[in-house]
């Protein structure tokens, strides 16, 4: 059974995120047409991810299978003499998403859902060149939560729900090891477990107010080292290795208003404890030149997401959405690196619902981001003077329902 898990989590495991640190928030076709302010909305299955709270809004069973799609690019333009420019290598990624809910009685619903809370890929054209490979060449977090929800309706206005979550990461790192130019290439995985609670209040039908909150896991990372010679030092053996990788905090509010019948509008604020991540430190058994570990330095600055979206319903079985989103870079200058490039971005939304029958539902999204550019001074751990330019994303989202 638990091969067949694990099986199952590496099928469903994202394999990028472009996001403000390595957070993930596109967790439906829905959601990301919306922006991702769902928390106070009316709900779909995917409410789980978003408040499992508002589940409370599904009758019977319903189940939901979707993706989104990735397309990234940017690049590096070198302000050193005698370094080049280079770009990230071309890649479309994938964000898969399950979810299922089920009405219990008239006052409890049970909800699951297979997402992602965090995600990187960060990927260079030609690493033996590339002139931060000292730095980092190749980065990848692949992750999976599987996260089952308790939702009461404590009144006719107000729902809670108290949820587990479990996730498995996946970490991948390479670098090359300065002055032996020794390509590392790190692999390594675990498991870590938290807990999750929200809440939705709903006065009135044109008001709704939602919280949804997510703790902090430590993941400890088990996996191995390869090494590959590039210069005349020879290769050590492989050996094991062992790290940490924190998976935040967060807590998002938010507000929907109904101008009139057809219109939801809802505006969230998302804080997360990106203070957490201090120092990414790896292990190595037996030690490596030396050295039984090796540590980085990352202080990393809690964030807030704002996000903004709007719902039309066009026709009994149309809905047209958009919204729009603003993400804080958990990153200063003193600890950008080139394994997560990050900086402030934003990001432009819109999408459609089509109710096909009494029991399907198909959504689809689009979004475009955007992140300002970004300057790196040359300091120690193999960063240049160099400049991140025209960094954004094509994301397309597609999720169906089925209402049993």
């Amino acid at each position: 059974m638990r091969k067949v898990l694990l099986v199952l989590c590496l099928a469903l495991c994202p394999l990028q995120a472009w996001a403000a640190g390595y957070g993930v928030y596109e967790w439906s076709a829905r959601g990301n047409a919306l922006g991702g302010a769902m928390v106070a909305r009316d709900a779909d299955p995917s409410s789980v991810a978003y408040n499992p709270a508002a589940i409370t809004d599904l009758e019977g069973a319903q189940i939901q299978m979707g993706a989104t799609a990735i397309a990234p690019t940017a690049k590096m333009t070198s302000n050193t003499p005698g370094k080049r420019d280079a770009e990230f290598s071309d890649s479309i990624w994938g964000l898969p998403t399950f979810y299922y809910t089920q009405q219990l009685s008239d006052n409890y619903w049970f909800g699951f859902g297979m997402f992602s809370r965090v995600g990187l890929g960060t990927d260079y054209k030609d690493t033996d060149t590339w002139p931060g490979r000292y730095n980092c060449s190749y980065a990848a977090i692949h992750s999976v939560s599987l996260n089952p929800n308790l939702a009461m309706k404590l009144t006719d206005e107000l729902s809670v729900a108290f949820g587990l979550d479990a996730t498995y990461l996946r970490f991948m790192y390479d670098t090359t090891i300065s002055p032996v130019d020794v390509m590392q290439q790190i692999d390594a995985d675990g498991w870590a477990y938290g807990l999750n609670l929200g809440a939705r209040y709903k006065p009135y039908d044109w008001l709704a107010f939602g919280v949804a909150w997510r703790s902090e896991m430590q993941l400890t990372v088990n996996g191995n080292v390869d090494f590959t010679q590039k210069g005349a030092v020879p290769a050590p053996a492989a050996r094991d290795v062992r790290g940490t990788e924190p998976i935040p905090e967060s807590i998002t509010f938010g507000v929907m208003v109904k101008p009139f019948d057809k219109l939801s509008l809802e505006v969230d604020a998302v804080w997360t404890r990106w203070s957490a991540y201090n120092t990414l430190v790896i292990n190595y058994d037996p030690a490596l030149y030396g050295k039984s570990s090796v540590s980085a330095e990352k202080n990393w600055k809690n964030t807030w997401r704002l996000q903004f979206g709007a719902e039309y319903a066009l026709t009994d079985s149309i809905d047209l959405r958009a919204g729009y989103v603003y993400d804080q870079t958990p990153v200063d200058d003193a600890h950008e690196d080139y394994a997560v490039p990050c900086s402030d971005r934003q990001i432009a939304t819109t999408g459609i619902g089509w109710k096909i029958n009494e029991a399907w539902v198909l959504d689809a999204s689009y979004s475009y981001l955007w992140m300002t550019d970004r300057e790196y001074e040359a300091r120690s751990g193999g960063i240049y003077d160099s400049t991140r330019e025209d960094a954004h994303a094509h994301m397309a989202g597609l999720s169906l329902t089925y209402k049993f």
